[in-house]
């Protein structure tokens, strides 16, 4: 691959879950009986995934998850798949997408509309009259290609300009076939495309496909907890993926491993399974947050990141524990330490979809500091005096701001951002100082024109609950 996606994606994201989908349809599409010891899963190699035979790709799979369906959008990922096929013979190439791909302009249908690019690459190259053509660049060392450049470079490493464009010419010729061997994959509703939220029950209909084929017992409970558990293992995947993406060892997913999960009873319900259900959900916030008209959420120009995309990328690295510690850290005003995860997070889902999603989204992520062993991902100014500012779930919902006081200072589970953050963003119109000490002695409450630099090793005596549009303004002084 020319880019590799690990970092910013897992098993509870698009990708992963295509991947998913489609290894349990290879499973069902076979009888029981089938003998799978030699079938992987495997991921960000080639392509976003590939399926395995005896250590041999027989498909590989780009996975876009733009809301938009624009071919200019896909053009580049059509382009590297088609280069990869190019390469390997008997290997059939399908992209998924959330939103079916228009043809191009004058194109009647993808891969017309792949040959046209072809096409602009060889007729660029034979109208250069200097080293400047794309072709050109993609056999050079030169740097700040363009990402067809680079795709090209990547799929022919040390060929010469001259090697490249007959390669390309053999795929526009088709004297190589790889143009037939790619398409967009067909669903069983016969849509070329399956977005974030149908994805899921695509899913299940063929968890409940493969759990019948073995005569196993389905509940809707059942069901529930064994899409999560196989979430988890992505997750599992993902996460260890993005940690070893370096090595040399490649890590598939066994077709087996995925076999033996359906015959595990899902019933009882475990701490395990909740926390899966609690990553699962959290990160649904962020992609409805994503897909939500209302929000205007756009992407950035190219080359200019997404805050929020950049902090999701350090959240979704997270286990599902993790993640749910440092839920309970944006989370001051609720006492998380004993509550069951299911239960909490239902109670406090506006806070997420409407306010800490936001703030990551609109504060610069280059100002956030991540300390995941204390499980904490705080914002701090460039300039001194430096102070914190944490990301919250707090709302207005709250009658009075005496009632966010006492919740804060009362929560035994939050007790050490007494000591270290100064404000803490929240969804209110005004900067409103309160004491974090002052339902832990009898002794009058501080003056709010105190100096906030306090010592470390003691409570801070004011922080402030600071409005979004304030704590963006403070963290750019």
């Amino acid at each position: 691959m020319a880019f590799d996606a690990s970092p910013s994606w897992s098993g509870f994201n698009y990708q992963g879950k295509v991947a998913l989908y489609y290894a349990l349809k290879c499973i069902n599409s076979e009888s029981v009986e089938k003998d799978f010891s030699n079938y992987n899963l495997m991921l960000e190699d080639n392509e976003d995934f590939e399926i395995v035979i005896n250590e041999k790709p027989i498909s590989f799979h780009q996975v876009k998850a733009y809301n938009e369906s624009s071919y200019s959008k896909y053009s580049d990922a059509l382009l590297e798949i088609t280069l990869e096929l190019s390469k390997n013979l008997n290997v059939i190439g399908k992209i998924h997408t959330w939103k079916e791909i228009n043809y191009k302009s004058d194109c009647y249908d993808l891969k017309s509309s792949i040959k046209s690019d072809i096409e602009s690459i060889l007729e660029e190259y034979n109208l250069s009259t200097e080293a400047t053509s794309t072709i050109h660049k993609a056999a050079s060392a030169v740097k700040g290609c363009s990402k067809t450049a680079l795709i090209i470079r990547n799929a022919f490493k040390k060929k010469s300009a001259e090697d490249i464009a007959q390669l390309l010419l053999c795929i526009l010729t088709e004297q190589n076939d790889a143009l037939s061997r790619i398409s967009a994959y067909e669903y069983e509703d016969e849509n070329l495309f399956c977005d974030i939220n149908t994805i899921n029950e695509k899913i299940k209909m063929q968890l409940s496909l493969a759990l019948e084929n073995r005569s196993v017992p389905i509940t809707e409970s059942q069901l529930d907890r064994a899409f999560l558990h196989f979430l988890g293992m992505m997750d599992k995947y993902i996460i260890y993926r993005h940690e070893h993406k370096k090595g040399l060892i490649k890590a598939p997913i066994e077709f087996t491993e995925i076999i033996n999960i359906l015959n595990i009873d899902h019933e009882n319900v475990s701490k395990e399974y909740i926390a899966y259900k609690f990553k699962e959900r959290f990160f649904f916030h962020i992609d409805h947050y994503m897909e939500d008209p209302d929000e205007d959420y756009q992407l950035p120009e190219p080359g200019f990141p997404c805050n929020l995309q950049e902090i999701r990328k350090r959240l979704l690295s997270l286990t599902p524990y993790e993640l749910w510690e440092h839920y309970r850290h944006f989370s001051p005003q609720i006492n998380l330490q004993n509550n069951n995860i299911d239960d909490a997070f239902e109670t406090n889902s506006d806070g997420i979809r409407y306010m800490l999603i936001r703030i990551f989204h609109e504060i610069d992520f280059n100002l956030a500091i991540h300390k995941p062993i204390k499980y904490k991902l705080l914002y701090r100014n460039t300039t001194p005096p430096y102070q914190y500012y944490l990301p919250t779930t707090i709302t207005n919902s709250f009658r009075r701001i005496t009632q966010v006081e006492r919740q804060i200072s009362l929560n035994p589970s939050i007790i050490e951002i007494l000591y270290e953050v100064e404000n803490l963003i929240y969804h209110g119109d005004i900067i409103h100082p309160i004491s974090a000490i002052a339902s832990r002695h009898t002794e009058a409450p501080v003056s709010q024109d105190l100096d906030h630099r306090s010592k470390r090793n003691e409570p801070l005596n004011i922080i402030n609950l600071i409005p979004l549009t304030d704590a963006k303004d403070q963290l750019l002084k």
